[in-house]
């Protein structure tokens, strides 16, 4: 016996050596053909195929898929011929190779095989991608095809069934552009046949496959009910039209509509696994929990038959959803969970085979056990606890699981992380407070995983915020922001531990200065600050912030290459030099100020609050002229010693002219000479927010060195 195979192909450079390869070992199995027709390759295609095959003919394209398949076919003289695309790759070679020489292979006209969508890999397609069952192996003169596009063989029987397996890589759908060249290409000879034939229900039914599989899902909802609605008297012949409307309407989120279709298709095809897939998940969605256990405990018993190779085939349907099994056990799960079936819940979730899914579910399983008190289950989840998964279990651990359930957890033999977890919630909870050994397990835990877990971070900063924001500063100042940001939206008493920090904390070096704008910017954008405490705290930010970017950057940095500043730091340096403009122009400065309500859009509510305050104030030309020699006087009575008289004559001078920078650096001096720590800090804050910035920097560099 021989066998032909017969190809035809155009620019199939990417896959037909992949392609070949296979089909030329059946060599070693059967007297084996290979028949190739060019339509107009302009790529390396021929240079390719001529290493494996000297039959290749040459036909100019003409639009018909149908008649360049016949062409091929008319050139194959052995007794079978098998058709096959050149982006299909033979799994099965030697399996391929037995069947043909089989008493039992000869005694049929036609063979069905699978082609398995490509998906991820090789070996992830053959367990996981679509099937769709083809008949591509027929008797010679026992067929021909017919159709523009998506041609289809008119066979003779009887058909064998088959589980020779190709893997189709054409739709991948990661290579764009091979995708959009084929939609492209498919739907312009989909829509001129149309034109002749509007009524075939075939031809609107691969308009919207094409459609659909360029994810124009409501183009291929249009032509999939038309052709759904001429197929309505006869959907035993067109059930794969039925299945298409369901995948359609299920991808559309369509879940309403979905149900009766599939209901209907059910009547058809009981058996078809992707209705009660898509059934489930409607059900699932819709919050009908019972008939999604219904409907997925039927989706199990028929992939189990597919498994086994029990069910029957349909050349017409594709199955889709065998990949996704595990998400079918995930959800009948959580269904079983939440209709309080515990014991059902743990059994269904620990029948998924994918291990990283478990991982991830792990927090799920331990609600299960937990919330059913299934105690003994609890050594299920010993291996599925790690690195990744240990933040939400932690944090489930902590937020849910009474103190009662959890000093029976403490007794239990647990693994190393899910033990540790439960020894230091449960101590955390019960004493409202970390012991000494709980610090160094949290930080080495920390410290070993790399990763700040949030909860432990809350147990540490509740412990000693201004010894452990050291310890956590040194993960970089963004990686600190955002773990108090996601405390600050997590525990409801923590934006208080963050405000009574800031009074412990001095601003007396650099790392303070850091680790107070750190906490400030954290309590201005979790939204919970008192209002009371908005614009002083809002303007403690941005002086800090201003004199951590002078300590930081040099001169020429911040005036001509702001560029290599961050656009937080641009932001700050911009208000800077617009709040100096407050009590020299009020005009200017409220306009300038609105500008930068269109920079920065994270502060807008403390910017808007700066815009509300400012009231119109211009001081008096001839007291602004006298304050020189106000300065005077009072550096006299500083060098006599009179530092009290000094200190009310700047505060006089202040009351005139609300603002003066050199009458403010020496109000700063002699509240540091008095000892008024929380005064000076006010003053300063004020000099650096509203003095001039060329004054600033030059005090900065001076004093604050």
């Amino acid at each position: 016996m021989k066998l032909s195979i017969a190809m035809i192909v155009r620019n199939e450079e990417k896959y037909i050596e992949n392609t070949l390869k296979p089909l030329r070992q059946l060599e070693n199995y059967i007297d084996t053909e290979i028949i190739i027709v060019d339509t107009g390759s302009t790529d390396k295609t021929v240079e390719i195929a001529k290493k494996y095959t000297d039959k290749i003919y040459f036909h100019q394209w003409n639009d018909n898929f149908g008649d360049m398949r016949n062409k091929s076919i008319n050139y194959c003289t052995g007794d079978w011929i098998m058709v096959v695309d050149a982006d299909e790759v033979l799994y099965d070679v030697e399996e391929l190779g037995d069947l043909l020489k089989s008493k039992r292979f000869i005694q049929h006209n036609s063979a069905l095989i699978k082609i398995i969508n490509f998906n991820k890999s090789i070996e992830n397609s053959i367990k996981n991608g679509y099937i769709s069952p083809l008949l591509r192996l027929f008797k010679k003169d026992t067929v021909k095809y017919e159709g523009v596009v998506h041609e289809q063989p008119q066979i003779k029987h009887p058909i064998i069934d088959t589980n020779i397996r190709f893997v189709h890589y054409g739709y991948n759908s990661s290579d764009y552009e091979l995708m959009e060249y084929k939609f492209q290409r498919n739907i312009k000879l989909l829509l001129e046949e149309l034109k002749t034939e509007p009524d075939n229900i075939y031809i609107n039914f691969q308009i919207a496959v094409s459609y659909d599989m360029h994810n124009d899902l409501n183009e291929a909802l249009k032509y999939i009910e038309i052709s759904y609605n001429k197929a309505k008297g006869q959907l035993d012949n067109f059930i794969y039209v039925l299945d298409k409307y369901c995948f359609i309407l299920y991808k559309l989120k369509e879940y309403s509509s979905l149900i009766p279709k599939i209901k209907q298709g059910i009547k058809y095809r009981k058996d078809f696994l992707d209705f009660y897939f898509y059934l489930g998940e409607a059900y699932y969605n819709l919050g009908k929990k019972d008939d999604a256990i219904k409907a997925y405990k039927k989706y199990l018993y028929y992939f189990n038959k597919l498994k086994e190779n029990l069910l029957t085939p349909c050349t017409t349907l594709s199955i889709l959803t065998r990949g996704h099994k595990d998400n079918v056990l995930y959800n009948l799960a959580l269904c079983y969970y939440k209709n309080k079936c515990y014991q059902n819940a743990l059994a269904t979730i620990m029948k998924v085979e994918n291990k990283d899914l478990l991982k991830d579910k792990t927090f799920f399983i331990l609600k299960i056990i937990v919330e059913g008190k299934l105690w003994n289950e609890i050594g299920k989840i010993d291996d599925f606890v790690d690195k990744l998964n240990y933040e939400t279990i932690l944090t489930y651990i902590h937020k849910e699981v009474s103190l009662k359930d959890l000093e029976i957890l403490s007794k239990m033999d647990l693994n190393k992380e899910l033990r540790e977890i439960i020894f230091l919630v449960y101590s955390f909870r019960k004493n409202g407070k970390l012991e000494p050994d709980s610090i160094i397990i949290i930080k080495d835990r920390i410290l070993q995983s790399k990763i700040p877990y949030f909860t432990y971070v809350y147990y540490l900063l509740k412990h000693d915020i201004i010894e452990e924001s050291r310890f956590f500063v040194s993960y970089g100042k963004s990686k600190f922001e955002n773990i108090l940001l996601s405390l600050c939206r997590e525990y409801f008493d923590f934006n208080g531990i963050l405000l009574e920090a800031l009074k412990k904390i001095k601003p007396d070096n650099f790392t303070n200065v850091i680790i107070r704008i750190i906490m400030q910017k954290t309590l201005l954008l979790s939204g919970k600050l008192p209002l009371d405490k908005r614009k002083e705290l809002f303007l403690t930010y941005i002086a800090e912030s201003y004199y951590s970017i002078l300590k930081t950057y040099n001169k020429h940095v911040i005036e001509d290459n702001d560029w290599m500043l961050s656009s937080e730091e641009r932001f700050i340096v911009k208000l800077k030099g617009t709040l100096q403009k407050k009590y020299e122009n009020s005009i200017e400065y409220i306009k300038s100020i609105k500008e930068i309500l269109q920079i920065e859009k994270s502060y807008v509510n403390y910017i808007k609050l700066l815009i509300e305050e400012q009231k119109q104030y211009t001081a008096n030309d001839e007291i602004r002229a006298f304050i020189p020699e106000l300065v005077n006087s009072i550096q006299g009575l500083i060098n006599s010693e009179k530092y009290q008289e000094a200190y009310n004559t700047i505060n006089e001078g202040l009351d005139l002219v609300k603002f003066d920078f050199d009458l403010m650096v020496i109000k700063y001096s002699l509240l540091l000479k008095f000892n008024y720590e929380e005064e000076s800090m006010c003053c300063l804050q004020d000099i650096i927010l509203y003095g001039q910035e060329k004054k600033v920097k030059k005090f900065v560099k001076e004093f604050l060195n």
